[in-house]
């Protein structure tokens, strides 16, 4: 594997441990993201020195995220993962979905609490005005992103294999 791909993965894996996620599930993210082609992980495993079992969780993981889809090949009974197309939307759908489960808390919490909190209630309808914006913005986000150039409905192709074969370096 280049040096700088690894140099990525590893910095990838780091960041979403960071964000929650377990540093394998974003190593695997971050090669995925890298990858021409669907890779099995077996070689998954190989290639990001990590035992077939934690490739197979973390995979799972993403898959349920929404970042990564299992896909099969004709004769191949392995299990191959690739970025999803619509990864990016997935990821904003699933913060929105909690952005609004945040929003209903709040507005439920404002209504039902005592009127002698009402410092702590302003700050309730701060919160859940925030979260309104949010999702208000969320949409308009999406609607810019399938509407501007980048967006293809499809995972990007990098330069160099990553899959089959490993780039050597």
């Amino acid at each position: 594997m280049h040096e700088s791909v690894q140099q990525f993965v590893e910095r990838m894996g780091m960041l979403m441990e960071a964000e929650g996620l377990p540093r394998s599930a974003g190593r695997i993210f971050g090669f995925l993201l890298l990858a021409k082609d669907a890779c099995p992980l077996d070689e998954l495993a190989e290639t990001l020195q990590v035992s077939k079992a934690s490739v197979s969780t973390n995979a799972r993981l993403l898959e349920q995220c929404g970042l990564l889809e299992r896909t099969g090949t004709l004769g191949d009974r392995r299990d191959f993962y690739q970025m999803r197309p619509d990864a990016w939307e997935r990821m904003l759908h699933s913060a929105q979905r909690r952005w609004e489960t945040m929003r209903a808390l709040l507005a439920e919490a404002e209504v039902s609490l005592p009127p002698e909190l009402e410092e702590g209630k302003c700050r309730l309808r701060e919160a859940e005005q925030f979260h309104a914006l949010l999702l208000d913005e969320a949409e308009t986000l999406l609607e810019r992103w399938r509407a501007s150039r980048c967006y293809t409905g499809r995972a990007a192709a990098p330069e160099f294999p990553l899959s089959g074969e490993i780039a050597a370096d």
